[in-house]
């Protein structure tokens, strides 16, 4: 059976008898039309509730909506926060970590300077001692010279200060020391 339509139902025509319309045709109509319309109100009902559990749905999930719209503001302040503690954090350590290697680069430095000093003082160390080995070989020298120029005089004639002559067995030695303190050794 087809599904009546309202155009159906507005020209049905019903055949005539004694007495007016066809009952049968009627009563048979106005069933059908009964189940029509208890079909049409079934129908309708299901789909207002469809309709109310699809707006329930969508009101749901607008409020879903919202709070994940909440949580992602929320996570993105979250991660802002973050980054920017991760930042100060990080030149937190970059900043330590050039005091500390100031610090390195002083110590360095200052070992630097005073390896320089010593350097120097050993230089000027040297030096000293290079004057005086110096002067200390001058003095054997000229104390050499002087023994030599005793050792060639003529014989009879007597030295002026000639200590071996006077004291053969007191033999004078210079103290290397004493020469390189005393500038003014002499034989």
């Amino acid at each position: 059976m087809s599904r009546l339509t309202p155009l159906d139902i507005r020209h049905v025509e019903f055949s005539r008898r004694a007495g007016g319309y066809d009952r049968r045709e009627v009563k048979a109509f106005m069933e059908r039309l009964a189940l029509e319309v208890e079909d049409a109100l079934r129908e309708s009902q299901g789909l207002r509730k469809r309709l109310s559990a699809t707006e329930a749905e969508v009101a749901r999930l607008r409020n879903a909506e919202a709070e994940l719209q909440t949580a992602v503001m929320a996570t993105e302040r979250m991660a802002g926060d973050l980054k920017e503690t991760a930042k100060r954090e990080a030149q937190l350590l970059l900043d330590d970590a050039e005091r500390q290697r100031r610090a390195r680069l002083a110590d360095v430095e200052d070992g630097l300077l005073r390896s320089h000093a010593r350097l120097e003082a050993l230089e000027m160390q040297r030096r000293l001692f290079k004057e005086q080995f110096r002067a200390l070989l001058q003095a054997y020298a000229t104390a050499l010279e002087a023994d030599d120029s005793a050792a060639v005089r003529p014989s009879g004639t007597a030295p002026e200060t000639d200590l071996a002559a006077t004291a053969p067995h007191e033999a004078r030695t210079i103290d290397p020391e004493e020469a390189l303190l005393d500038d003014t050794v002499g034989p």
